[in-house]
Order: structure tokens, then C-alpha cells, then sequence
């Protein structure tokens, strides 16, 4: 291994553990954040202890055989619940989420032996490997690579589903945090089909001019520094907090005091109210969309980039649940696709008029209510099937 890249590992491993002190000293969803903390503070151990490794760490150090590498049965199965507890209600960690830590509790045991050996005889162990520790130790990177498929395909259908639902009672979302998520899992994801390649080309002996390993490691480096640029640009994105959304509104409708950090109240009111909009009389959809049209129309309320359905169903004096079902019903659309749509006609308009052709492209956006670039874009080549920059010279051309 070369000198600079020792250097890069160890200087991932010292952000690792900078960045999990930053993420445990954020108090909003505290779970997800401390869960990550754990997650880059285990990556930059398991990153440094490869660097060491390659300076003879388990040959001055032999009583540290087989410590390390039993980090790798938490990676994936914390990333899993990261994510999960990022985008649910939970505001305490279910003890049943500990049982995705046993394959670590029961290879642990399966070692225990070798543990308490003395230095001489794990030395000896490690050199020779008798039949056993061969037997255990393909188990142990077979259980690994399973862990680290299944966990990551989790971990994007749980956040895959909330892209999805969110999209319902946002209209615009918090894009950064999605892609940093959808970013660390797919890297490490890549890193780990690596090495599992690696680990098979070891196991059956076959030898190639590369050291796969060394991609791993840089690349959970990379992800470490991307969750960092992340926190500094934007610290607020580790704080999603879903849950802090319906307390308020059902606060709002039930003028009454909830321990917030109590899921199970919380659970029961949204239940109760949910049955109330069921038993309630519906008012008629026709009534409800042309409300909404003409104050579409009148107000402009899409301009507020932080528009939520049920913001817009107070202006309207309807309920959240009813807004919905006519915008389902009469557009075709979610709330997020329904709003958006008025912001790409509305900076269509300030685009083809002359007196914004001193203003730049993304100040017309933001101005149309629009609260990033990518999503911007994204929106309008849907919408339109051209970007925006094209749409203008379109407009010149005509």
C-alpha cells in the first residue's frame, strides 16, 4: 500500500470520528443521528485498523486478531435502521431492532475461544487455521456479504417509500437529504460487492495484479466525506423530522397538549381522527376543486416554496384529507406534482417576458417557488420535455 493512500485512510478514519461527535450532538431525531454517528465512527475504525494492518498492527499486536473485522456484522444492519428511524414516527429506539445484531452476538460466541488463547497461540491460529476457524471464518464472510445485499436493499425500499409518500403532502422536498441517503447506501452497497468479490477471489485462490480491498476502504472514505460536505453545507438535512409535522397538526385540531415523545398517543389520535374525516359528511369534490382553483388562481399560494397540503387545506378551510382525495381524483396528481405543475407555468411566463431578461434562470425559479436548482430542472424537463435553457432559445428562435 502506498504512503498516500495511508495517509488518505487515516485521515477518513480521524473525519469518521470528527463526524460521529457531530452527529450525536444534534438533538432533533436522535435516533437516525446518533444510529449514523455509530455507523461512520465503526467505518473509520474498521478503515484506520486496514491501514494499521498493512504496518504489521496484528503482528506487534496479536491480541487484536479477529476484533475489527466483527464491526463488519453492524455496517449495514445500523445503515438499515438509520434509515428507518430517519423516516418514521419512533422517537425511541424498539428493542426488537436489536435482533439485527445477532449474527454478530453468535459469531462472537463462535470465537469465544480464541479470544481467551493466549498471543502465541493466536498467532499460531492465524497462521495455520485449523479445520474449524477455516470453517467458521467462510461462514463468518458468507453471513457478511448476505448482510450487506439484503440490508442495503432495505434500507432503498424504506426510503424509496418515503420519496414516495412524501411527495403527497410536500411540494417541494428536501432533495439533499434523499440524495446523501440514496448516495452513502448505493456506495456502500458498491464497496461491498467489491469485496465480496475480493473475499471469493481469495478463497478460491485466484490471483489478480489488484488489491480490491483498497477500493473498499477508499471507497467508505469517500462516503464519510460526503456525509461531512453534507453537515457543513447543509446541517439541517439530519434533521427530517416527520413526526414533529402531524403533532402539530393534530395539536392543531385537537387543542390539546401531547407528549411528544410519546409514538403511541400520538398514534391513537391520528387513528381518531382518521375514523372522524370517515364518519364525517364529505363535502362535494366539485365544491372543493373549484375552491381551490379559483384560490390557486386568485392567491398564487405555489409561490411559497414551503407549501404543505395541509397549509393549503387551512387557507381553504377544508380538511387535509378531503384536498387531497380531490386533487387525487379531479387532477390525477399528487399534491406535489399538482403545485408544480402552476410553478413551471408561472416561470414559463416570467421567462418569455422581456423585462426578466436581465434576471438570471434560478432567480426566476426560486421566484416561482421553486427551492432548488435540481429539482427545478428536473420538474421542467417532465413537464416540458426540454430544459429550461432550451425552452429559451426556443422562445428566441420564434
Amino acid at each position: 500500500m502506498s504512503q498516500t493512500i495511508q495517509i488518505i485512510l487515516y485521515l477518513g478514519a480521524v473525519q469518521g470520528a470528527l463526524l460521529s461527535v457531530f452527529l450525536f450532538s444534534i438533538k432533533t431525531n436522535r435516533i437516525s443521528n446518533r444510529l449514523l454517528g455509530l455507523l461512520t465512527l465503526f467505518w473509520g475504525i474498521i478503515v484506520a485498523s486496514f491501514a494499521l494492518q498493512s504496518e504489521g498492527m496484528y503482528i506487534k499486536f496479536p491480541h487484536l486478531l479477529a476484533v475489527f473485522s466483527r464491526l463488519l456484522f453492524v455496517l449495514f444492519p445500523l445503515l438499515y435502521l438509520q434509515v428507518k428511524y430517519l423516516v418514521s414516527e419512533h422517537s425511541k429506539f424498539d428493542r426488537k431492532d436489536l435482533l439485527h445484531f445477532l449474527p454478530l452476538l453468535i459469531m462472537t460466541l463462535a470465537y469465544i475461544d480464541f479470544y481467551f488463547t493466549g498471543t502465541e497461540e493466536k498467532v499460531r491460529i492465524h497462521n495455520d487455521e485449523p479445520l474449524y476457524y477455516e470453517i467458521l471464518g467462510i461462514i463468518s464472510n458468507e453471513i457478511v456479504a448476505l448482510q450487506g445485499v439484503i440490508y442495503a436493499i432495505l434500507a432503498l425500499i424504506t426510503l424509496s417509500k418515503y420519496d414516495r409518500k412524501i411527495k403527497d403532502y410536500h411540494s417541494n422536498k428536501d432533495k439533499i437529504l434523499l440524495k446523501v441517503q440514496y448516495t452513502g447506501i448505493l456506495l456502500s452497497l458498491f464497496a461491498w460487492i467489491i469485496g465480496i468479490v475480493g473475499v471469493h477471489l481469495e478463497l478460491f485462490n485466484i490471483q489478480v495484479n489488484l488489491d480490491l480491498f483498497i477500493f473498499v476502504y477508499l471507497i467508505l472514505v469517500l462516503i464519510i466525506y460526503i456525509i461531512s460536505y453534507a453537515a457543513l453545507k447543509s446541517p439541517e438535512i439530519f434533521k427530517l423530522d416527520e413526526n414533529q409535522a402531524k403533532i402539530v397538526f393534530l395539536k392543531s385540531q385537537h387543542k390539546v397538549i401531547l407528549d411528544d415523545d410519546n409514538p403511541a398517543h400520538l398514534k391513537v389520535l391520528a387513528e381518531t381522527q382518521e375514523k372522524t374525516d370517515q364518519n364525517s359528511d364529505i363535502p362535494m369534490v366539485e365544491e372543493i376543486d373549484k375552491k381551490l382553483l379559483d384560490y390557486i388562481q386568485a392567491e398564487k399560494p405555489y409561490l411559497n416554496p414551503e407549501l404543505s397540503l395541509q397549509e393549503l387545506a387551512d387557507q381553504l378551510d377544508v380538511k387535509r384529507h378531503h384536498l387531497s382525495g380531490v386533487i387525487n381524483q379531479k387532477h390525477s396528481k399528487n399534491f406535489y406534482e399538482f403545485i408544480n405543475q402552476y410553478r413551471i407555468k408561472e416561470v414559463k411566463i416570467m421567462m418569455t417576458d422581456p423585462e426578466n431578461k436581465h434576471l438570471k434562470l434560478m432567480s426566476l425559479a426560486y421566484d416561482a417557488g421553486f427551492n432548488s436548482k435540481a429539482t427545478f430542472n428536473r420538474i421542467f424537463k417532465q413537464t416540458c420535455n426540454m430544459t429550461p435553457s432550451q425552452f429559451i432559445s426556443n422562445q428566441k428562435a420564434v
